[in-house]
């Protein structure tokens, strides 16, 4: 995975459009990792391919295919939770790491508001160079 960051200058109507998709993303974000914790804390195990179809399909009209792209990122940070549980368990870690703790939800703790970002695939957008190295970010999916 690659991070981007833009420095985007949006009209208002761009702007909205662009804050509901986030907005959608933290979302599905955060919707999917309560279902995830509640389920670990349940049984220690969670449903991936379940949890992940139904919030996917719940999602998939604002956000479009990038939608799989959150729950792709959610699954890694998951896994990658459990991988690093087994290696605590078998005290593999080292000592300043301490104990692993489950993926996060995207929320500002002194707001109290979702941090708002946006997933893009990357055959989902590209770039239309206009002069001296700017240019313009043309998103497929939403335009």
């Amino acid at each position: 995975m690659r991070t981007v960051r833009l420095r985007l200058l949006l009209n208002g109507a761009q702007e909205r459009r662009l804050r509901k998709l986030a907005d959608a993303t933290a979302k599905l974000w955060n919707e999917l990792n309560y279902t995830r914790l509640m389920q670990f804390r349940a049984s220690g195990k969670i449903d991936f391919k379940g949890t992940g179809r139904e919030l996917y399909h719940r999602y998939n009209a604002v956000l479009g295919v990038n939608a799989g792209q959150v729950v792709n990122l959610n699954n890694q940070a998951w896994n990658s939770f459990f991988k690093l549980s087994r290696l605590y368990k078998q005290g593999k870690l080292p000592k300043f790491m301490g104990k692993p703790s489950p993926p996060g939800f995207w929320k500002d703790r002194l707001l109290g508001k979702r941090e708002l970002r946006i997933l893009v695939r990357n055959d989902r957008y590209y770039l239309e160079p206009t002069n001296g190295g700017e240019g313009y970010l043309l998103l497929k999916d939403w335009n």
